[in-house]
């Protein structure tokens, strides 16, 4: 049960994007732009490993310690995610940030 525990640790947790206050944006949109981009392509590759991994504890079936961690994880990712993108879109502008180059 260990090993299937350690296994998430290999899913890296991207680092948080800093978001500044509206009114300290401007001239600095698409550097703003670009690091979110690549936050949010991380979160997306960081929630898709954690539940590549429930999957390979065995998915419903799996230990429900293993199970409730990896569900959590997975939670409080996207519950991050959403919080910087409404950050985001209130203090940056758009829905979308710009894709990474």
């Amino acid at each position: 049960m260990a090993g299937i525990a350690g296994s998430a640790v290999a899913c890296e947790l991207p680092k948080l994007v800093i978001i500044p206050p509206k009114d300290e944006v401007v001239g600095k949109e698409t550097e703003i732009r670009t690091a979110a981009a690549a936050y949010f392509t991380g979160m997306q590759a960081y929630t898709a490993c954690v539940q590549a991994e429930l999957v390979g504890a065995g998915g419903d079936s799996a230990p429900p310690i293993i199970k409730a961690v990896l569900i959590g994880r997975n939670n409080a990712a996207v519950a991050e995610a959403e919080f910087v993108m409404k950050l985001f879109t209130q203090n940056v502008g758009g829905v979308e940030p710009a894709p990474a180059r």
